[in-house]
């Protein structure tokens, strides 16, 4: 528990000190990196498993209330997975770190978001977490050893949907 605040006290410090601009799409991390089977809860408890996205590619949303760049981009991803909805290629999930469930559900209530959030704390060293935002693009279409999936871009920091779907185009159109 200790190094799990030790990383959220560095995650709030990025966030405080990450600059405005939005960055280009290049500036995303290509990688190919297995990303091993998990599960999450959302704020009503319910679980979702990585094996709950394979055949999809997901975009994962770590986040939390506190983090101004966080906060500001949430309408546009609100609109981004109310456009995926009804689709089975691609999903936005969205994980909160580092909060109480009762914080999130109230924050929440004064926010655009109609999409689930679930408690991505466990994520946070497996995934090698650094700063807030982080926008992670696994790609689940072809399960691997275990049920693992591969974890393809890693983005930290402000980060505008049409940089997200042309990291998901790319993926989209690979054999």
């Amino acid at each position: 528990m200790t190094s799990l605040r030790a990383t959220l006290a560095l995650l709030l410090l990025a966030c405080l000190v990450a600059p405005a601009a939005a960055p280009q799409a290049d500036e995303w991390e290509p990688l190919r990196v297995p990303v091993k089977p998990f599960v999450v809860k959302d704020l009503d408890g319910k679980p979702l498993k990585l094996s709950d996205l394979a055949g999809k590619i997901a975009v994962i949303d770590f986040w939390a209330t506190w983090c101004r760049p966080c906060v500001h981009e949430l309408p546009e991803l609100a609109l981004y997975h109310r456009r995926l909805e009804g689709q089975d290629r691609v999903v936005l999930l969205s994980f909160n770190v580092g909060e109480k469930r009762r914080d999130v559900e109230a924050f929440l209530k004064k926010s655009p978001v109609s999409f689930p959030v679930y408690i991505g704390d466990a994520l946070v060293e497996p995934l090698e977490l650094a700063a807030f935002p982080t926008k992670l693009i696994l790609d689940a279409r072809k399960p691997g050893p275990g049920g693992s999936a591969t974890l393809r871009y890693r983005r930290e920091g402000l980060t505008t949907v049409a940089s997200i779907e042309s990291r998901v185009l790319e993926l989209l159109a690979e054999r």
